[in-house]
């Protein structure tokens, strides 16, 4: 179990750098799909900042676990602009990434465990 949780982390610290990089890089497709849900460029760009930032949080102890949920919270917003830009079958694959931040802001062990 520890093994999984283990690449559980890794895998979220990296999912939420890279979703936060190409806000930040404004890489066109995904300022497209934020825009066409409603979102201004500079929202964009500051939800990025927000997922790299909670992505390099979830590395030292003291704040994983507020990472954790504040990734959670980031994907479900993700998860919501793609479904309102009908894409559906990344969505749901997207739901994927919110259960696994809540999986590790859950499981992982505290520091006075």
């Amino acid at each position: 179990m520890r093994v999984a949780l283990w690449i559980n982390r890794v895998l979220l610290t990296l999912l939420s750098i890279s979703t936060g990089a190409v806000k930040i890089y404004r890489m066109e497709e995904e300022m497209f799909i934020f825009r066409e849900a409603g979102f201004p460029d500079v929202a964009t760009i500051a939800f990025g900042v927000v997922q790299l930032g909670l992505g390099l949080a979830l590395i030292p102890a003291f704040t994983t676990h507020a990472a954790a949920w504040g990734m959670a919270v980031t994907f479900v917003l993700a998860t919501g602009v793609l479904f309102v830009n009908g894409m559906i079958p990344f969505g749901m694959f997207s739901l994927l990434f919110i259960a696994s931040a809540v999986v590790h802001a859950r499981l992982w062990p505290t520091a006075d465990t």
